[in-house]
């Protein structure tokens, strides 16, 4: 069942000269039916943004020396900073599954200049191993296997 929206919700600037309706949130809204799929999209947002704030706080580290690195990579060894990470991981994975392989070949125009695009099932395939193959090369120049 439907449900009031706050009163202000996406309320024009000023009064139209007729009335509106009241807003009503939908009746599947949050995690039903198609809802689901936006709500977990939105709900990955906080694993990107202390993610970031933990990039910049290694990149700070690195360049405090190494009393300043040493305390870095303890803290990163805490349960509860690799408890974090598989969780941000779960939903890195999520959000890089539901953009690229669910909307990616869907956005995709009718035609690349003389050539039409490949059909759609090919796409996440084809995703897939360009996000190995990156993931790869990120790894063997991490790891110092490549320059």
């Amino acid at each position: 069942m439907a449900r009031a929206a706050h009163p202000e919700t996406m309320g024009p600037r000023r009064p139209g000269p007729t009335r509106t309706a009241p807003p009503m949130m939908p009746p599947k809204f949050p995690m039903a039916g198609r809802y689901r799929s936006y709500t977990l999209f939105g709900a990955c947002s906080p694993a990107f943004v202390i993610s970031s704030l933990i990039l910049l706080r290694i990149t700070w580290a690195l360049g405090d020396g190494e009393a300043a690195w040493s305390e870095v990579l303890r803290d990163l060894r805490h349960p509860l900073s690799l408890l974090y990470h598989g969780v941000a991981l779960v939903a890195f994975l999520y959000t890089g599954w539901r953009f690229f392989i669910k909307l990616f070949g869907k956005s995709q125009p009718p035609r690349i200049g003389p050539f039409r695009p490949p059909p759609a099932a090919a796409f996440p395939p084809m995703l897939i191993a360009a996000w190995v193959v990156a993931s790869a090369a990120v790894t063997a120049v991490a790891w110092g296997l490549v320059l």
